[in-house]
């Protein structure tokens, strides 16, 4: 009975699943924790390294000893003690910009930038991550990992878990009818400067009163600098934290509209409120006792069913 060849780590496959899992570990948190920042560029770095094994895994050899070259092509070592090396992710990057026509300067620029980030937040005293906008990063991540999975004869849907929020988030970083949103501001913010200072006090006041009453995401109006709403749409999974006696449940929201009454500014879209800065992704969160998660009674229903036993005179009959 012959032995089962393990797969080579360095082949495409090999390295797309494991990119796959780093994703997966990625969409389990919410996109406001730094842990959601260093997946994504944990297993964008793995996503490229499977995009160049599939023009050839060769093309991961380092080159200063040949033996690295036999071990991309799967076989196995001639010298002892061999320990196999593969080139750097920038040196990853540069070659796939050179053999990748979609792969351009633009995109692998970013990936160069995101793969810093994790060596700043794995080897340095620096929180990269933490307060590190969405808006900034993710949408140009979605679309390095689209291009980096067509040129494998793959599609987004085969690695996100909602792909539709990606594509909208990759359609923004085009989208020039949302670099008018700008004009609207400023036409919000001349009319809110002409009002009487005692108009705009009653204004924010008002406007205050109904964000806290309102549920959404509570952010300051660009026009104005009053309590504002963002609304958005649930994207990807739930995560949930049992406790002792709650559990938690969050949930990354893709913005996508806003509205202050103090102003009247509304904005719809996540490219036009991408493009003036409120476009971060934040997240939603639900707490429940666990009798309520987990549809238990209360000790005040329990109690109540014990008061509707009736009660009845003791028996004392034997058998």
């Amino acid at each position: 009975m012959s032995n089962a060849i393990e797969p080579n780590p360095w082949s495409s496959d090999t390295l797309l699943a494991k990119a796959q899992l780093y994703i997966e570990q990625m969409n389990s948190t919410v996109a406001d924790e730094w842990k959601y920042g260093l997946w994504s560029a944990l297993s964008l770095e793995l996503l490229a390294r499977a995009a160049l094994a599939h023009i050839s895994p060769v093309l991961l050899a380092d080159a200063q000893n040949w033996r690295n070259i036999m071990h991309a092509l799967g076989k196995a070592p001639t010298a002892k003690k061999f320990t196999p090396t593969s080139i750097g992710t920038k040196e990853v990057l540069v070659r796939l910009n050179e053999l990748l026509p979609d792969f351009n300067q633009e995109v692998a620029g970013f990936c160069s930038k995101h793969v810093e980030r994790r060596n700043a937040e794995l080897h340095s005293g620096e929180i990269v991550f933490t307060g590190l906008g969405t808006a900034e990063w993710l949408p140009k991540f979605y679309r390095s990992c689209k291009i980096l999975l067509e040129s494998m004869g793959k599609q987004l849907a085969d690695f996100v878990s909602d792909p539709e929020r990606a594509l909208e988030m990759i359609a923004s970083l085009n989208d020039a009818a949302a670099k008018a949103v700008d004009q609207d501001i400023k036409a919000h913010a001349t009319v809110w400067s002409n009002k009487l200072e005692e108009e705009r006090k009653s204004a924010t006041l008002q406007a205050t009163a109904w964000a806290t009453r309102h549920a959404g995401h509570r952010v300051s109006c660009p026009s104005c600098a009053s309590p504002a709403i963002l609304h958005g749409n649930p994207s990807g999974p739930v995560s949930t934290r049992v406790g002792d006696d709650e559990v938690i449940q969050r949930q990354t929201m893709l913005p996508s509209a806003f509205e202050c009454i103090a102003c009247g500014l509304k904005i719809s879209g996540y490219s036009k409120l991408s493009a003036c800065g409120l476009g971060d992704a934040f997240s939603s969160t639900t707490t429940y006792t666990a009798a309520e998660f987990f549809d238990l009674y209360t000790e005040e229903q329990l109690e109540d069913a014990r008061n509707e036993i009736p009660e009845y005179e003791p028996d004392f009959n034997e058998y």
